[in-house]
């Protein structure tokens, strides 16, 4: 099997890998780099030359999904394998996806957006197919045909990993993965028996795992959190990805509130946010691969977010909790400027409960001291931090030693490391090796063939 890292660097950014089983050649996922704007966001699709036979798209949050109307664009007759869930998840999140690259041509000046249009959003949704869990599809002819069975991979909403089984060689993708229960979703369902080939996600290789920490020990320390911040006349905002982490988020605060254990307070949210509520139910109704009921909604009296916003540096016009878009809070999101009306008080709070780049605002915000300033491009305001500021270890990727137990239950001969930064690469890369000293572990270069015979 020849493997090919379609991303434009080795982070995480345009997530993509060019798959050649013999003659049979797959895409697995077509990300849009959330760092960049424009043609540099993109993978390298003048990679994929000739003939495409299938894509795969493992879930849906867009820096594995954004560029896919691309690659649908050049391979119209290539099926797109998903999860059953994903495909009622894919064109509102590309249709957003589009509204934001229009408000950037118009802002930023960049002519080649948007990358894309409403009619390649609609060739995507013709071309996704829905692959059941748990059971064998084939793809391909003859020699070339490849056996793909899809797993649950805990991650988010749909989010799948699956085996790939090619002449008797069996290759598993873990896509972006998540062992340990969820509200929205179980966690990973993969099986633990042995793979020549493992193509894993290593984002949390250089997050040092808490001893003695547990996922509820952090939801009762951030439930804590917002107590004490609400009861002392301050605001929380609670940056969050639209996208599965939101309503993640508002199922905890739904069960904290029903056992009286939240403090009574406004609660607001952002649209796209809150439209996803919408189709996070429906799939649950119609898939019953995941867990949200739009109910919760009503019983926290959820406030749709007006973007009327109190002047920067000013407290925001109603204290509560602002659970808002986006996670990393990125300049010109509803998260990212609500924070410029709470990072200058005392009484409030920024409380981050997910993985967030070091070099996105979100990032940068968790590395300032107190009382450093942090500035606010494009409102002419700089903030001094004296809000807390803390981060709550909720992330959605697994730990990087849970990684670790799974490559050795598979006990493979090629590990291939994809998504993570250099620091957590380098920690995987070594942690691997002290694990699996027969094993070749591969961090490969973006846009160089790598043969995994």
């Amino acid at each position: 099997m020849r493997l090919t890292d379609l991303n434009s660097g080795r982070d995480i950014g345009a997530n993509s890998l060019l798959l050649e089983f013999g003659e049979h050649r797959m895409v697995v996922d077509c990300g849009m780099h959330p760092k960049h704007v424009g043609k540099p966001s993109l993978p390298r699709l003048g990679l994929v030359e000739g003939t495409l036979d299938s894509i795969v798209l493992t879930h849906c949050h867009l820096d594995h999904l954004g560029s896919l109307p691309l690659l649908v664009r050049g391979n119209p007759r290539t099926r797109v394998l998903t999860s059953a869930a994903n495909t009622l998840f894919v064109q509102r999140l590309l249709r957003n996806s589009l509204a934001v690259m229009g408000r950037q041509r118009e802002e930023l000046g960049v002519a080649d957006l948007p990358l894309y249009t409403a009619a390649d959003i609609e060739r995507v949704e013709a071309a996704l197919a829905a692959a059941p869990l748990n059971n064998p599809r084939r793809v391909g002819r003859g020699a070339d045909e490849v056996e793909l069975t899809f797993h649950r991979a805990g991650h988010v909403a749909g989010a799948t990993g699956f085996l790939a089984v090619h002449r008797g060689i069996r290759t598993f993708v873990t896509g972006d993965v998540h062992f340990v229960p969820q509200r929205t979703v179980p966690g990973a369902e993969f099986p633990r028996t042995p793979a020549d080939i493992l193509i894993m996600e290593c984002t949390r290789g250089a997050t040092t795992t808490v001893p003695d920490a547990s996922r509820a020990a952090e939801e009762r320390r951030l439930l804590r959190g917002i107590n004490r911040v609400i009861d002392r006349g301050g605001s929380v905002l609670i940056p969050a990805f639209a996208f599965g982490r939101m309503q993640e988020l508002l199922m905890f605060l739904d069960e904290a509130a029903g056992r009286g254990e939240l403090v009574d307070c406004p609660i607001f949210c952002s649209g796209l946010g809150l439209d996803l509520c919408d189709y996070l139910a429906e799939a649950a109704k119609r898939t019953r691969q995941l867990t949200f009921d739009r109910k919760v909604l009503d019983r926290l009296g959820i406030i749709a977010l007006r973007k009327q916003y109190a002047d920067p540096g000013r407290r925001p016009r109603e204290a509560g909790i602002y659970l808002l878009s986006s996670g990393m809070l990125v300049e010109k999101t509803p998260a990212w400027r609500v924070a410029a009306n709470i990072l200058d008080h005392e009484e409030s709070a920024v409380f981050f409960a997910g993985y967030c780049d070091p070099d996105s605002p979100g990032g940068q915000l968790i590395a300032t001291p107190p009382g450093g300033d942090f500035e606010f491009k494009g409102l002419d305001h700089v903030a001094k931090v004296r809000a807390e500021v803390d981060r709550f270890h909720l992330s959605g990727h697994a730990d990087r030693e849970e990684l670790v137990a799974f490559a050795k239950d598979l006990s493979p001969r090629h590990v291939v490391l994809t998504h993570g930064d250099p620091p957590a690469r380098e920690w995987m890369k070594a942690a691997l090796r002290d694990a699996l000293p027969r094993a070749q572990v591969h961090d490969p270069e973006p846009g160089r063939p790598l043969d995994l015979a």
